[in-house]
C-alpha cells in the first residue's frame, strides 16, 4: 500500500471514530476531526488535488458553506469585537472549511456506513445509559438523578442530547425499513420506540420535543409517500399521541405549561429560559445594525448585548449568544449571512429529492431538527450542535458529489 493510499485510509478510520466520538466526548471529537483533515490533505496528490476540488465543487452544500465561511471573515473587518474575540469565532465555524474534505473522504459507500454504525453505537449507548441513569448512579453520567420525572442526561446538555437522540429515532426508523429480516426491523423499532420515550419521559427538553414531534411527522410523510390518506392519518396520530404524551408525561406537562407561564411574565428581572429569548428578542428590535445587509460584523453580538444587559445574572445567560442561530447570523451577518445559511440547509432540502423515499424522509427529518434546534439555540456556534450538524451533513450529502470524469488511456500501440 502506497503512503497516499495509507494515510487516506487513517483519515477516513478517524473520521469514523470521530462520530463515535462527538455524542460523547468534544475534545476527542476535535483530535479526531484534527487527525482526518491532516491525514486527508497528507493522502492527496496531483491528480487527487484536482479531483478533491472538482468533486467539492459539484457538491450542492459546498458553495453555500464556503460562501458562508468568507462572509465570516469579510465581515471581521467592521466589528467591534477585538480579533481575539473575532478567532474565538473562527475555531468556531471553521468546520464549514473542513467540510469539502469530510465529503471527499466519504465518497465510499462502504465507509459512509462505518460512520453510521459508529454514530449509531454511540447513541445506542448513551440511549442505554439515559435508561441505566433512572435506577443506577453511573459515573459517566452529567445527571445524577434516580427515578422518573426528572433529568437523566448523560452526555452534553439535554438540548444536544435532544436533538440527536430525535434524529436516531428517525434514523433507526430508516435502518427498519431496510432491514433484511423481521427480527432485525423490530429490534430497530424498538431502539426508536425507546429513543423516543427517553426525549419525552427523561428529558427537560424542550428543543428535543419539538424536534422529535416534526422530524418523526416529516419522516412519516414522505417515507409513506406523501399521499392524502397517509398524510391525514399521520397528522391524526401525531395529534392523538401528542395529547396522549401530555397527559402521562409530568416531564412535558410541566416544561410545556413552564414555556408558556416564562413567556408571559419575561423581564429583565428574572431569568428564565423562555423569558431569556423573548428579551434577546427586544434587544434585537431596539438595536438598530448600521448595516442590515451586512450586519454589525463577526463576534459583535456579545460585545454590543453587554452594554445592554446590565444584570451580571442575566448577561451571563444571554450575553455569550442569543439561543438563536438565525438571529445571530442575522445581528452579526445581516440579510446577507440569514440568505447563505438558508441556501445552506435548502441545499441538503434539494439533494434529498434525488433519492428514494426513506433516504429523502430522512434527510428532510435532518433540515427539520436543524431548523428547530438553531430557532432555540445557536446550534452553529456551539461546539456539540455545530459538530453533530456539520458532520451529518457531510454525511449525508457525499453521495452527491458526482465522479470526475477522466479521459480515457490512450490505446496501447499495435505490434508490427
Amino acid at each position: 500500500m502506497s503512503f497516499s493510499q495509507l494515510t487516506r485510509r487513517a483519515a477516513i478510520y478517524s473520521l469514523a471514530l470521530m462520530f463515535g466520538a462527538f455524542p460523547i466526548s468534544v475534545a476527542l471529537a476535535n483530535s479526531l476531526m484534527f487527525l482526518s483533515v491532516v491525514l486527508g490533505l497528507l493522502s492527496f496528490t496531483g491528480a487527487d488535488v484536482r479531483e478533491f476540488v472538482a468533486r467539492s465543487w459539484s457538491n450542492p452544500v459546498v458553495r453555500p458553506a464556503l460562501a458562508l465561511v468568507t462572509l465570516i471573515v469579510v465581515a471581521s473587518f467592521w466589528s467591534p469585537a477585538s480579533w481575539a474575540e473575532i478567532a474565538g469565532y473562527y475555531k468556531k465555524y471553521a468546520k464549514f472549511l473542513a467540510l469539502p474534505v469530510f465529503i471527499y473522504l466519504l465518497a465510499r459507500r462502504e465507509d459512509r456506513v462505518h460512520c453510521w454504525r459508529a454514530f449509531g453505537l454511540a447513541m445506542l449507548f448513551t440511549l442505554i445509559s439515559t435508561w441505566a441513569n433512572v435506577w443506577l448512579k453511573l459515573p459517566w453520567s452529567r445527571t445524577m438523578n434516580q427515578g422518573f420525572g426528572v433529568d437523566h442526561t448523560v452526555f452534553k446538555d439535554h438540548i444536544s442530547q435532544g436533538i440527536m437522540m430525535a434524529f436516531f429515532v428517525c434514523l433507526c426508523a430508516h435502518w427498519a425499513s431496510k432491514s433484511a429480516s423481521r427480527l432485525q426491523a423490530l429490534l430497530c423499532w424498538g431502539v426508536a420506540t425507546l429513543g423516543a420515550i427517553s426525549i419525552l419521559f427523561l428529558s427537560q427538553g424542550r428543543t428535543g420535543y419539538l424536534s422529535l414531534l416534526f422530524s418523526a411527522l416529516v419522516f412519516a410523510l414522505v417515507a409513506l409517500g406523501g399521499r392524502l390518506k397517509a398524510l391525514l392519518g399521520t397528522v391524526t396520530v401525531t395529534a392523538m399521541l401528542l395529547v396522549m404524551v401530555y397527559a402521562m408525561s409530568p416531564q412535558f406537562q410541566q416544561r410545556t405549561d413552564l414555556a408558556l407561564k416564562e413567556a408571559r411574565t419575561s423581564s429583565l428581572k428574572s431569568v428564565t429560559s423562555v423569558g431569556a429569548r423573548v428579551e434577546v428578542w427586544r434587544f434585537m428590535a431596539s438595536k438598530s445594525t448600521r448595516t442590515t445587509v451586512f450586519g454589525e460584523g463577526t463576534a459583535s453580538y456579545p460585545v454590543l448585548a453587554q452594554s445592554y444587559f446590565k444584570d451580571p445574572e442575566f448577561c451571563s445567560v444571554v450575553c455569550p449568544h442569543p439561543h438563536n442561530q438565525f438571529l445571530l447570523f442575522y445581528f452579526e451577518l445581516g440579510l446577507a449571512g440569514l440568505a447563505l445559511m438558508f441556501w445552506f440547509m435548502l441545499s441538503i432540502v434539494r439533494q434529498a429529492f434525488e433519492h428514494r423515499a426513506t433516504h429523502r424522509a430522512l434527510m428532510l427529518a435532518f433540515v427539520v431538527i436543524m431548523v428547530i434546534s438553531n430557532m432555540t439555540h445557536s446550534s452553529l456556534w456551539l461546539s456539540t450542535e455545530s459538530h453533530f450538524f456539520i458532520m451529518v451533513t457531510a454525511l449525508l450529502m457525499a453521495s452527491a458529489s458526482r465522479p470526475v470524469s477522466r479521459p480515457p488511456p490512450p490505446p496501447a500501440p499495435t505490434p508490427v
